[in-house]
């Protein structure tokens, strides 16, 4: 991964408001951030660009989360990948924990959420998922991060 795929994330939300404030905090911590409205924009990002982090909605039009997910499984190198959702809990308990290496549920602080997604990037930035564990507990939420194979 070079040093701009370090520090590239991309988020994908079809809440407009989200999207602008998770872009103005992320790139206020020095990350380039692509943005998509829904799962087929983000998609079509994925086939041009590597990220080091995807910030991931599930509940979208065109394509949601899950189908997203799915080709980022596929993607070399492997971003981090966190999920945000104000879903009920049973569409949360449908994700591969192989494929999510955090959940953040809605209403989520965006500077808490930041920092973690800095981090994040940061630590990316110098291991493989492979070799990667890390939690990180931001305004008393856990954000667990296991290698696939260990969750």
């Amino acid at each position: 991964m070079t040093a701009e795929q370090q520090k590239r994330v991309l988020v994908v939300d079809d809440d407009a408001g989200i999207r602008k404030l998770l872009c103005t905090v992320l790139s206020g911590r020095g990350l380039s951030v692509d943005e998509a409205d829904d799962g087929q924009a983000a998609l079509d990002l994925i086939e041009t660009r590597q990220y080091a982090v995807v910030v991931l909605d599930l509940i979208m039009p065109v394509i949601d989360g899950f189908a997203v997910l799915e080709k980022l499984a596929t993607v070399t190198p492997r971003p981090v990948v966190l999920v945000i959702s104000g879903a009920d809990r049973g569409v949360v308990e449908q994700l591969d924990p192989a494929a999510v290496h955090g959940i953040v549920r809605k209403p989520f602080d965006p500077e808490e959420l930041a920092n973690v997604v800095a981090a994040c990037a940061e630590i990316r930035g110098r291991m493989s998922l492979e070799t990667m564990a890390l939690a990180l507990v931001a305004g008393g939420s856990l954000f667990v991060l296991l290698p696939p194979g260990l969750t």
